[in-house]
Parts: structure tokens; C-alpha cells; sequence
């Protein structure tokens, strides 16, 4: 296939670090490349000759169209590409490209720019459509010092026609890094002001220096310069939109909320499809407790979709933020099977996306749809990250979720290490002999890589299980340098002598896997720091019930102070482990719990508790204790979720009173831990 009848026109200044991406990335579609060099004191100017360019040196006169005229009058193409040495075209189809330029009656192309933000691992990015790809034909011509544009050129032809081209083009400048190594922040300011100063009426350029100051994000100046241009920007600007967008989010940051919210109603009058702008009044009305108004305004959002080709935009508007957004509202409306249907909605929009994952896990497994999370997983198991595969796992294995596991256990991405330990680790929580022989695996694979502190934790819970304080105390030394607030957790277990829950647990069998040497001082392991900290404790117990250690669990749960030791604040799928356990465990919990109960206070977590708790009674076949103070921290949470929680209780006292007289069923306790906990916090 011919090569395109292109013209790549470029300005360049020291720009080593990027141009040959940029050239790279335009092989076999342009038939030239013409770069005017401004003054580079790198290899710039060698990278561009690498690739055949034709270089120009022309001084620079703080005039970005200027420059950039002066090389598209070197171009000898029919066509013109003009792109920055940060710019990169992202996988055009060169007969595609040559079907556009064919077009007889297309003066130019919008080109859909994505402009990576923030650090450049987040992937994020915003969108807008730049008119960078046009004909030769010298009508056309930049027009601006800066921010310059060839829009307006084309416009300005009798019939001058300017389409979209779905031809994405990727840009790094605005990544942090960028910002800082060229101060491009105190350029552009520098140059809008000298501008300005010899047309101060410029709408372009009074847009301009708003949204540099909103980069910045100081908000006051930029609704200062924005707020006026509402009036006088013209509707067909191309940017009228993004203008609304700024000025509204800007007076939100400031403090004035009532006037963001007169500027959001003003641009959906004229914009109802925009994706963004839906979604930043959902965000504000959001903060102020409502949620019918925000549901609806997300739920447009969603049935506009994508709208990068006509509006300015940012990663997932319209597709997996908007969905992630919008789950997170039905969760606060009690709509749980709805929000799981939007996070696995953000999901298909995007296999990888960490925060509808984060959403969905948990919320599936305290509504026992393990089912759904198998069949999701399986769909979508190539695509997972690594890092994903870290956060699913540990969730699946504090769950018990072991059909889960083994779905998520069969990823190409995890270590064959890591997949030999997950072979084993379902086993570890059963009875004898499955979880002796378990404990022996762990050993033995301990003894292929003995630096492998997880594994030192299992063998330390597994100790805890059977009972043997000797061998406890030597796995907690061999974790004291990875874990040494572990220490403090194993105190409260085993006490100053080394005993514990060894009268109600089975001693050490003589086939038990042994602990390595250790020159702990007593069999109860090295000192214990004087405070425990609640991330050793949640480490803690996510390994004793992994492991199956009730009992051990239980002891914990006794000697710790209930303002420490919050269940609901462990991870989510910890909850689902509990009602797991076997019933006496259960039923021992319940009674440590309502002595504990009575140092409740008004906060959320205090609520949340009580739920929790509530979940464990039902599931032993009882109608939970409500106690004044319980009932006093559910009332204050202010929460929809401990409200329908209050009024559960009450209808089943009223079953309880009048068998029969209520209709059978349970509801989701749960969910509602979690529900409270997000309402409060």
C-alpha cells in the first residue's frame, strides 16, 4: 500500500527525551517530515535527521502559530500532520488514512487527543478534538500565540468542512514530570499575558488563562477570568462546554456551591449529553446527602456513553467511572444487586479496573454471590493485573471463598510459588487429618525457599490452632524482622507464660511439622511492644482464621479492648469468614460480644458492630440483644443502612412474640456493616 501524501510538520526544541517516539510512531504514514528547530543544545536535531527529516532552524519569537506557519510553508504534500515531539499517533491503519484524506469535499479532521495526567503509572488522562490534520492549502493557517488553533482557518472557507477522524493521538506534556522539567506553567502564563496586553478582549485567550489557573488549581482566579466568558463565548466555540465544565467545578472548590450549581443547570440546558459535566453535578449534589438527583443525572451520563467526540472528557466518563459512580450511589439507595450490577458494568468497560473490583468483591461476598465473582473471574482471567490477583486472593482466602479461589488460583500472571501455596491453604482450615497434612505441605515448601515470611505466619496461626505455645513463640521470632507488631497479638493470645487456648485446643501431635531453631528467651516468643496497633491485629486475625484457629480467635477477641479491636473494621471478606465458623464459635463470639457491647458509643463503627453482630446471632437461630447503647449508636449513625437494621430487629421480636405473624425472610446484615461504614465515614 502507497505511503499517505502527508506532510509532518513539527517545531522542536530540545525534545531528545521524546521525538523518537513521536517519529517512530508515524513510520510508513507520512511521505515527509519537515522540523524547525528553535534553538535545541541536545541531539534533538540528530534524532530527526535519523528519520530522514528535513530540519529547519528559525528563532524563536514567543509565537507558537507564527513558528509553526513558517514550517507548514515547507510542506509539499496535499496533506499536513502537525504534531508535538510529546505527541505520538496511536495505531493508525494507513489505508483508513488514506481513505480520509481522500474525501473530496474535507477541508480538515478533529483528531481525538488523549493527554495523560498526574503520574504516568495512573494511566490517567483527558480527552478533547484538535483540528491537527488538514490540507496543504495556504488559507489554512494557525491563529493564536498560544493554545494556537487552524479551526478557525478552515471555518473562515466558503464551505470549509472539518470531520471527525477516530485517529487517536497520545500526549505526555501535561504528565507531572513534564510539568515540572519545563515549567510549562510559568511559559504559558508568561505568553497568554504579553498577549493579552495586545488584545485584551480575546475570548481564546481569556480561556486560555483560566484554565491555567484551574490547572493549578487555584479556583478563585480562574471563576474569575471563566465566570464572564459564559456570557460572551460563542455557542459554536468548540469550547463553550469545557468552559461551563471549569467554571461550575471551580466554584464548587471555592465554597460557592449554590452558584456552581446555577452554572451545571445552565450547561445541561445547553449541553444535556455531556458526560463530565453530569457527572461533576452529581459529584457536588452528592457531597450535600442527596441521592435521587445524583442517581438520575448518573444514570444519563451512562445513556450518553462516551462523548470524547463532542465534548472535552477524562478517563471513564460515560463508560467504567460513571458505572463505578453510579453503583456506589444505589449501594447509599440499599439497592445492592443494582450496584453490583454497575460495578460489573464498570468492570466490562474495563477488565483491569482496580475500583469497581474493590467495590464488587467485597459486596458479593457478604451477599454469598461467590457465584457471580467465579463466573466474572473466569470471563475476564487473562486480563487481571498482578497486583488485582493480590488484592482478589487474600479476599477469597479470608472468605472462605474456596471455589473462588481456586478460579482466581489458575491465573497465568501468578508465581507458580504463590499457586503452590494456594493449593495448600484451603486444606489448612479443615479438620484433622486434611489439616495436618496441610501443615506438613507448608513445611515442605518452606524448606524449598525458607524466605517466605507468609508461610512463617500460617505455620505461626497453625500453632496457635493445635496449641503448642513453644512452637508458636519460634515462628513469631522468625517473623520479628518482617512483623514485629505481631508480637503485641501473640501476647493477649498466650499471656506472660506462654499459655493460652492450650486446655481447649488439641496438643501438638508428634507428626506436626516442627518450627525452626530459635533463641527466643521463652516459649512465648520475644517481648511484646507495649501498644498493639490495629493493622498487626487485623494481620493477625485474617491469618487465625485462615487457618482455622477458633479458638485462638476467640481468646484474642477476649483479652482485647473493644475500642481496639473493631471486627467491622477488618477487610470485608473477613466478616464473611465468621459466619463460616463452626457454631460454638459463633455462639462464644456472641457472648464476648454483648459484654463488650456495653462501651458502645455514637460512632458509625460502633453501629456497624452491632450489625455485625446481628448477622452472627441470626445465624445461630437467635433473635440479636438490643441493648440502650447499641440502639443509641445505630440512631446516631444517621445511616438509611442502621435504620433498616433497627427495624429488622423490630420485626423479628414482633415473629418472636407472634410466630406466624411476620413474613419469613432475612435481610442482607452484612451489607448493612458495610453500608454504615460507608455512610459514616
Amino acid at each position: 500500500m502507497s505511503i499517505p501524501d502527508l506532510s509532518l510538520c513539527m517545531i522542536v526544541k530540545n525534545e531528545a527525551q521524546h521525538l523518537e517516539r513521536c517519529l517512530s510512531s508515524v513510520a510508513g504514514l507520512v511521505s515527509e517530515i519537515i522540523i524547525a528547530d528553535t534553538g535545541s543544545t541536545d541531539n534533538s536535531m540528530e534524532i530527526a535527521l535519523s528519520f530522514g527529516a528535513q530540519v529547519l532552524e528559525i528563532s524563536w519569537e514567543g509565537d507558537f502559530a507564527l513558528a509553526r506557519n513558517l514550517v507548514l510553508r515547507q510542506a509539499s504534500c496535499s496533506w499536513i500532520l502537525v504534531l508535538d515531539a510529546d505527541e505520538a499517533v496511536s495505531g493508525w491503519p494507513a489505508d483508513v488514512l488514506n481513505e480520509l484524506l481522500g474525501a473530496a469535499h474535507v477541508h480538515g479532521y478533529f483528531l481525538p487527543f488523549i493527554h495523560y495526567v498526574g503520574e504516568a503509572a495512573s494511566g490517567e488522562y483527558v480527552t478533547d478534538n484538535v483540528c491537527r490534520l488538514f490540507r496543504n492549502d495556504e488559507r489554512i493557517r494557525f491563529r493564536g500565540t498560544i493554545h494556537e488553533e487552524a479551526a478557525s482557518s478552515i471555518w473562515a472557507l466558503a464551505g470549509g468542512t472539518i470531520a471527525y477522524a477516530a485517529l487517536p493521538v497520545q500526549h505526555y506534556g501535561y504528565l507531572d514530570e513534564e510539568l515540572r522539567r519545563k515549567d510549562k506553567t510559568a511559559r504559558n502564563l508568561e505568553l497568554i499575558h504579553e498577549a493579552l496586553r495586545h488584545d485584551p478582549a480575546s475570548i481564546p485567550l481569556q480561556y486560555a488563562l483560566g484554565t491555567e489557573y484551574y490547572q493549578q488549581g487555584e479556583y478563585a482566579t480562574a471563576v474569575d477570568i471563566l465566570l464572564p466568558l459564559l456570557k460572551s463565548a460563542p455557542e459554536g466555540s468548540g469550547y463553550l462546554a469545557d468552559i461551563y465544565l471549569k467554571t461550575a467545578y471551580a466554584l464548587q472548590s471555592s465554597g460557592r456551591a449554590k452558584e456552581a450549581k446555577g452554572v451545571y443547570r445552565g450547561g445541561l440546558r445547553l449541553f444535556p449529553d455531556f458526560t463530565d459535566l453530569l457527572e461533576s453535578y452529581a459529584a457536588l449534589l452528592l457531597e450535600e446527602g442527596q441521592l435521587l438527583e445524583p442517581y438520575h443525572l448518573l444514570q444519563k451520563a451512562l445513556e450518553s456513553g462516551d462523548t470524547s467526540q463532542r465534548y472535552p472528557s477524562s478517563s471513564g466518563s460515560g463508560t467504567s467511572r460513571t458505572s463505578l459512580m453510579m453503583g456506589q450511589v444505589c449501594e447509599r439507595l440499599l439497592r445492592y444487586e443494582e450496584a453490583a450490577d454497575y460495578w460489573e458494568q464498570a468492570i466490562g468497560f474495563d477488565p483491569s479496573c482496580d475500583a469497581a473490583w474493590a467495590e464488587l468483591v467485597p459486596l458479593c461476598l457478604l451477599a454469598g454471590a461467590e457465584g457471580r465473582l467465579i463466573a466474572l473471574t473466569r470471563r475476564n482471567l487473562q486480563a487481571l493485573p498482578a497486583d488485582l490477583l493480590g488484592k482478589c486472593v487474600p479476599a477469597a482466602l479470608n472468605a472462605h471463598a474456596w471455589a473462588w479461589l481456586q478460579a482466581l488460583s489458575t491465573a497465568p500472571q501468578l508465581p507458580a510459588a504463590v499457586q503452590s501455596v494456594l493449593r495448600v491453604l484451603p486444606e489448612l482450615s479443615r479438620q484433622h487429618p486434611q489439616a495436618l497434612h496441610a501443615a506438613a505441605a507448608l513445611l515442605e515448601l518452606l524448606r524449598e525457599g525458607p524466605e517466605q515470611p507468609p508461610i512463617h505466619g500460617y505455620l505461626w496461626a497453625w500453632a496457635c490452632r493445635t496449641g503448642d505455645a513453644a512452637a508458636a513463640g519460634q515462628w513469631l521470632a522468625s517473623l520479628a524482622a518482617s512483623r514485629p507488631g505481631l508480637a503485641a497479638v501473640h501476647h493477649r493470645i498466650w499471656g506472660e507464660s506462654g499459655g493460652g487456648p492450650a486446655a481447649a485446643q488439641q496438643r501438638q501431635r508428634p507428626d506436626d511439622p516442627a518450627p525452626p531453631p530459635s533463641h527466643a528467651d521463652h516459649p512465648g516468643g520475644p517481648a511484646p511492644p507495649q501498644q498493639l496497633v490495629f493493622p498487626d491485629l487485623s494481620y493477625a486475625v485474617q491469618l487465625l482464621l485462615q487457618a482455622g484457629a477458633w479458638s485462638s480467635l476467640l481468646t484474642l477477641y477476649r483479652n482485647t479492648c473493644p475500642t481496639v479491636f473493631h471486627w467491622c473494621r477488618l477487610p470485608q471478606p473477613v466478616l464473611c469468614g465468621l459466619l463460616q465458623a463452626p457454631a460454638p464459635f459463633r455462639e462464644q463470639w456472641c457472648l464476648i460480644h454483648s459484654g463488650h457491647a456495653k462501651q458502645y458509643s455514637g460512632t458509625p463503627a460502633c453501629a456497624a458492630e452491632w450489625l455485625l453482630y446481628a448477622a452472627i446471632a441470626t445465624s445461630c437461630g437467635r433473635v440479636p440483644k438490643l441493648d440502650p447503647a447499641a440502639e443509641n449508636a445505630l440512631r446516631q449513625s444517621r445511616s438509611a443502612a442502621a435504620a433498616a437494621g433497627l427495624s429488622y430487629h423490630q420485626l423479628l421480636l414482633a415473629a418472636e412474640a407472634f410466630p406466624g405473624s411476620v413474613p419469613e425472610g432475612n435481610i442482607p446484615w452484612l451489607l448493612l456493616v458495610r453500608t454504615v461504614l460507608r455512610d459514616g465515614f
